[in-house]
């Protein structure tokens, strides 16, 4: 497959480059570029209906407690993942 950049040295193609996806550039001494996705559909996102405190909308948090070490584990395995699957 060729593709072609337009005038603004933008490549479009929706079977390889689906719309909102994001994609590390790698440039190869030799001319070469590689593209890696960086983010794939691993779980679907969750649906939450804001809720009305104090005049304003917010978030509701599962037990009334956000537990931070949870989140602050969460993210950090996240970030952990990403890196292994970046630097192999």
């Amino acid at each position: 497959m060729t593709l072609i950049a337009d005038d603004e040295g933008r490549i479009a193609c929706r079977e390889l480059f689906p719309p909102h996806a994001s994609f590390e550039a790698i440039k190869e001494s030799d001319g070469k570029v590689t593209l890696i996705r960086l983010r794939g559909d691993e779980r679907e996102p969750r649906i939450v209906k804001p809720v009305l405190r104090n005049g304003l909308l917010v978030l509701p948090i599962e037990g009334g407690v956000l537990d931070t070490e949870a989140l602050d584990r969460e993210i950090r395995e996240d970030r952990e993942k990403e890196n292994a699957r970046l630097l192999g």
